[in-house]
């Protein structure tokens, strides 16, 4: 730290990190190949990857490096200091320094975290103990890399790590928040030692975990439940009603609400921690992963906890919803968060068993996820209650000098008016989540919510989406996933007798299928794609992008692309069986979507899972991951899978251009089967990551077709109505753009959608459309006016200036030719299209293009004119009636004083008056400035009215033009009429609007 730094101290977010990586690499030999990799993101994140045991080289650091290291981790965030922890725990606890003073400063440290009672630094407190626990009680290596269990000179380690955790478990017990952010490190830390763990230290681990469990969260199922609680207690949920005897059930609303009238419960253990339902999820975590571990992946220990009941209470809500107060409203939508949080772990817990009975039990958890989602949506309905959900979270208060303060805070859901009381506080959150996310803000909305269900719309009960309470829900694990190679399973019932009496076929159902496409979408999505990269708004923070994905997180991008090309084949599976589920409707229907038999709430289940598979596939195959060369293998094996669906057993010799093409062809068969415009978008967007691998200009044009053929079809609602709204047309820019970036010749796509397209609208009824391209009518108007100035203003620029030796000559003047008739045509249409964002988009692209046609339309002009002299008066006849209604229009925005428009017009105005100049210098250069002359313009409205000012009407010539003097230029604006060639000035110049 002094050679590098001097005297100067740690003064950035990350130094303390940097710090340490640094002086490893410059104390480290090449030849010990240790490889230190710092990677910071919006100077907030490090991350450190080490790949050798770092504790021969703790002889180079001193006591003051630690201190400073130490003194400046309140500044890190939770990764932070898992990392930090693991670095020191790693050269602390090593056999060869067992004396390190490193393990005193550590453990003196995490003592005074624990005991602080600020929720940041026992949260600190916590992670750091468990880190370092894990540390202490990792198997050592042989030197020829084989683990062995600790000598019989680690037994203090053992004592150290018992005290370490005892103390843990005392500061945490009357905090459920603390408790259940400990309950989550020890289980993401066996997860993550899986088969390094010392046996005695997991077994010491493990002690206390099922009995705490069994005694806190589990009873036996009674007929009745005595004590008083908010609502009747009813057991729900049962799979195992065939079982006479020694059913058990989980205690949950009982638990919720003793800690609702804050009568709390009180473990039996030997620590008096506080029983909360904050902890169950948590705790069951915990529970299994120990089990697993412990009897090498078996559940059998933990498997009756799968099909057990819950006690909750009568959840038949439909229509008592308005009849219940606002404090059993809460409490109700607390013990449904709760209860999904639960079957959520249980679904995490089993989702890998191969018995068919498990699985069939595992795909009924997943029904009662979706039933509870609905129940839960109804009651959250009402936005003026207030969620009774208090979450311990981290947040950053900007604009200390000493860094980032940070509090806790009481999140306030959407739509909550006032926090809640502190006596009512009930959390139903995955704490392990809430700590990754020190920014404290609400997630944003996904762009791709699920329709709203048809049957709860005819009910009356308004419907809110989840999406933004992603926070307060237990994570689901990559391996959940699985569950998607599961078809139909058929489930026995068995009498009293154990044969079997009947059998119930159980499937994954398409509100199954949704829920697991979309969590997997946000996590390929979160981990594949990088995020946008965007300044935060002054004094706000940066929305955390890791909320909900906290176990995600600790897994590397190749990981879950690897885990999501081993899902390929069931997803395509799924998305085969949607295309012949669209296909057949439409054969039903005479190719009608909304057609009289048509299942409203099932189409809208089906379109949302065609939608999320193939966005699935499209946040894979957009991993830039595959460009990397380790990756090869994994992005051709993911090729594979999908040009074996059209060439089985073919494809195994085939190059990966060829792989690429088969895929290509592929996913192309699905174009006549989309249900909606979004999926359409979604598939055109596919096969253009498809088609960029190498790009080829077959794969071009078939994508500008399709983008085409999408947009010249009908878009209906099943209620019969258009297609319409802001994500309609967020879709439908990006297909339009699309299908013009695609094509061979944009100018002639502008000038077919303007001339063709755009007629058919304006004959067309008030509600009308174009004939040619459906998707274009009033309310999409301005979407295509833009797409066309700004790909047409591209085009113009994209043509390359003109030289006296350009063989291209007669090309180029052609192309400029097409272009200004094309920007005529755009430009007129404001006269019949009016409205505010077109004049915008007018008058912004307006500008630009008439800078593009000086910039490299005027060199070609200046040795053209001679030999293409009737070219180009053509030219700039027609760029002088485009000039005029640019004019036009900024007198009507100077009229109407529209501030959104005229801060357009001066530079509109003084690209006008460049291009004067730039003309009568072009002139010049072929000997013609007689053909140069100047006259007064007058102010006209949009529709070519003149615009009376107190100065025309004492100073009005009458018709005509006048002239003006050559002295005075600078007020010069064109507008050629035919040569000679006129110049026409307006009555003030383009800085008197400014």
């Amino acid at each position: 730290h002094r050679d590098l730094y001097g005297d100067r101290a740690c003064s950035t977010q990350t130094e303390c990190l940097e710090i340490l990586a640094r002086i490893l690499h410059k104390a480290l030999h090449p030849s010990l190949n240790l490889l230190v990799a710092i990677v910071v993101t919006d100077n907030q994140m490090c991350y450190l990857e080490c790949e050798k045991d770092l504790s021969e080289y703790c002889g180079y650091f001193d006591t003051s490096l630690l201190q400073n290291i130490l003194d400046y981790t309140e500044k890190l965030n939770p990764q932070q200091i898992r990392k930090l922890f693991y670095i020191l725990g790693e050269l602390a606890f090593s056999q060869r320094q067992e004396d390190s003073y490193i393990q005193d400063d550590m453990h003196m440290v995490i003592r005074k975290w624990l005991s602080s009672t600020v929720p940041k630094y026992k949260q600190m407190g916590i992670i750091g103990a468990i880190t370092v626990a894990g540390s202490m009680a990792a198997k050592r290596r042989k030197e020829d890399g084989c683990s062995l269990e600790r000598t019989q000179q680690s037994e203090e380690y053992c004592r150290q790590l018992s005290i370490l955790l005892d103390l843990v478990s005392y500061c945490c017990e009357q905090s459920p928040e603390a408790l259940a952010l400990y309950y989550d490190e020890l289980a993401n830390l066996i997860e993550k030692q899986k088969g390094n763990l010392d046996s005695q230290i997991l077994e010491r681990i493990g002690k206390s975990v099922v009995e705490d469990f069994s005694n806190d969260f589990v009873v036996d199922l009674t007929p009745a439940v005595d004590g008083v609680h908010l609502f009747p207690v009813k057991s729900l949920y049962n799979l195992d009603e065939d079982e006479s005897q020694g059913t058990i059930v989980i205690n949950l609303l009982p638990l919720l609400s003793q800690n609702w009238l804050g009568c709390f419960l009180h473990s039996i253990s030997s620590f008096p921690r506080i029983v909360s339902p904050e902890c169950l999820s948590p705790s069951f975590r915990l529970l299994r992963l120990y089990t697993t571990e412990q009897h090498n992946g078996s559940m059998e220990e933990i498997d009756a906890l799968l099909g057990c009941p819950l006690h909750l209470t009568d959840l038949e809500i439909e229509g008592n919803l308005d009849s219940l107060a606002k404090q059993e409203r809460e409490f109700l939508c607390s013990l449904l968060f709760h209860s999904l949080n639960w079957f959520r772990e249980v679904v995490n817990a089993f989702c890998q068993q191969q018995d068919l009975e498990m699985k069939g039990k595992v795909l009924t958890r997943l029904q009662n996820i979706t039933e509870l989602q609905n129940m839960l949506r109804k009651c959250l309905a009402d936005y003026s209650m207030s969620i009774p959900l208090s979450v311990a979270w981290l947040t950053p208060c900007r604009g200390s000098d000493s860094g980032m303060a940070y509090v806790c805070k009481t999140i306030s859901l959407p739509g909550e008016k006032k926090q809640k009381s502190e006596g009512s506080k009930d959390s139903s959150a995955d704490h392990s989540q809430m700590e990754e996310n020190p920014e404290g803000n609400q997630p944003e909305a996904e762009t791709t919510q699920l329709e709203k269900d048809t049957t709860e719309k005819k009910s009356g009960i308004p419907l809110v989406q989840l999406q933004s309470y992603r926070a307060f829900f237990r994570e689901l694990d990559l391996e959940v996933f699985t569950i998607l190679h599961c078809g139909l399973l058929t489930k026995s019932i068995l009498d009293s007798e154990m044969h079997t009496e009947a059998r119930e076929i159980v499937q994954l159902g398409p509100a199954e299928l949704v829920f697991l496409l979309d969590d997997l979408c946000q996590k390929l999505e979160h981990i594949l794609i990088p995020p946008a990269a965007k300044r935060a708004p002054f004094l706000k923070g940066k929305a955390c992008r890791k909320i909900g994905f906290s176990h995600l997180c600790q897994r590397s991008s190749q990981e879950v692309a690897q885990c999501a090309v081993e899902l390929l084949k069931p997803l395509c599976n799924h998305m085969e069986n949607m295309h012949n589920y669209f296909q057949a409707l439409m054969t039903e229907n005479q190719g009608v979507v909304d057609g009289p038999r048509v299942n409203i709430q099932e189409h809208q289940l089906m379109s949302s899972c065609y939608q999320q598979l193939l966005q699935a596939f499209r946040f894979l195959f957009a991993w830039s991951g595959f460009s990397q060369r380790e990756n090869s293998d994994l992005l051709r094996s993911a090729l594979k899978v999908l040009a074996d669906r059209l060439k089985p057993g073919e494809t195994g010799f085939l190059l990966l251009e060829d792989l690429i093409s088969e895929s290509f062809h592929y996913l192309l068969n699905f174009q006549h089967s989309v249900p909606n415009f979004q999926c359409a978008l979604t598939l055109t967007q596919l096969l253009i990551v498809i088609a960029e691998k190498p790009v080829a200009s077959w794969k071009k044009d078939k994508i500008a077709s399709l983008a085409k053929q999408f947009l010249c079809q009908s878009w209906m609602q099943l209620s019969g109505t258009r297609e319409k709204g802001s994500q309609f047309s967020d879709a439908l820019h990006t297909l339009l753009c699309v299908y013009m970036e695609h094509t061979d010749n944009i100018l002639k796509a502008v000038e077919d959608i303007s001339s063709v397209g755009v007629p058919e609208l304006i004959n067309s009824a008030n509600d009308g459309y174009s004939s040619t391209y459906p998707t274009l009518t009033r309310q999409t108007f301005p979407v295509f006016f833009q797409v066309m100035m700004a790909q047409l203003e591209n085009s113009a620029r994209s043509i390359s200036a003109g030289k006296p030796s350009d063989s291209s000559e007669l090309e180029k003047l052609l192309h400029w030719n097409m272009a200004v008739r094309d920007f005529h045509i755009l430009v007129n249409l404001v006269k019949v299209f009016d409205s505010r964002p077109v004049l915008s988009i007018c008058l912004k692209y307006g500008r630009l293009f008439v800078e593009a046609f000086l910039k490299l339309a005027m060199p070609l002009l200046d040795y053209s004119f001679k030999k293409h002299r009737e070219d180009v008066q053509s030219l700039l006849k027609t760029l002088q009636l485009s000039t005029r209604q640019l004019h036009h229009m900024c007198g009507h925005s100077k009229i109407h004083q529209d501030l959104g428009l005229t801060n357009h017009v001066p530079l509109l105005k003084k690209s006008l008056e460049q291009f004067v100049y730039r003309v009568k210098a072009m002139l010049a250069f072929n000997h013609c400035q007689e053909a140069f002359w100047v006259g007064i313009l007058k102010n006209r409205d949009l529709q070519g009215e003149e615009i009376l000012s107190q100065d025309s009407e004492e100073n009005d010539p009458g018709e005509g033009v006048s002239q003006l003097p050559r002295e005075d230029p600078a007020e010069v604006f064109l507008y050629t009429a035919a040569v000679p060639i006129a110049f026409m000035v307006p009555e003030h110049p383009w800085w008197y609007s400014s």
